[in-house]
């Protein structure tokens, strides 16, 4: 835990953009820690126009880390079919029935993933390792994720220090679960 208070202390400092911006981009490929609370700390007390930058920063570097994941899960496909993983080569059939139904909803899931408590990077990774189609992959993942960001940097300039409560209630959770519940059933109902 000291790490992340560690993190956090320097958030509030000279170098919190930084952080910001590092976090935002490893996030989306391997790292545990969610961009938000790093955004929401740069976001209290200031101006319209820097949390609108904020934002753009935290949504650009997010997104340019989604596509080095998307990349990442291309090449492992792409070497699991060099190295013949009896896994992947023995379900090559059901894994192109499976990128047939997902380049169909590839924008919304990724606009989805963007608000799920399921971690970006996995859609980002599975994404790539289904070879999807790139265009509304990145879209739906410039959208998304700019949905989400712009609505935690809005709720960090309207509430200022109150913004850490509102991430930490109960109702965020009810409406990820939500979210969540949602994608599976429509995805259920559009597969069926």
């Amino acid at each position: 835990m000291s790490f992340i208070k560690k993190i956090l202390d320097k958030s509030k400092g000279p170098q919190a953009l930084v952080i910001m911006g590092i976090i935002s981009f490893i996030e989306s490929i391997f790292f545990i820690l969610p961009p938000d609370p790093f955004l929401g700390l740069l976001c209290i007390a200031r101006k319209i126009k820097k949390v609108i930058y904020y934002v753009f920063i935290c949504t650009f570097l997010s997104v340019l880390g989604g596509c080095v994941a998307y990349l990442l899960g291309e090449k492992l496909f792409e070497l699991a079919l060099y190295k013949d993983i009896k896994f992947i080569t023995n379900n090559i059939e059901q894994i192109n029935q499976l990128k047939l139904r997902l380049n169909n909803e590839t924008f919304w899931l990724m606009i989805t993933s963007a608000f799920t408590p399921l971690p970006f990077k996995i859609f980002c990774i599975s994404a790539g390792l289904a070879k999807v189609n790139f265009m509304p992959f990145l879209l739906g993942s410039i959208i998304g994720r700019g949905l989400r960001f712009l609505i935690v940097g809005m709720l960090a300039y309207k509430y200022g220090a109150k913004f850490e409560e509102i991430l930490k209630s109960k109702k965020i959770g009810y409406l990820m679960i939500g979210l969540i519940s949602f994608l599976i059933i429509y995805l259920y109902y559009k597969w069926k």
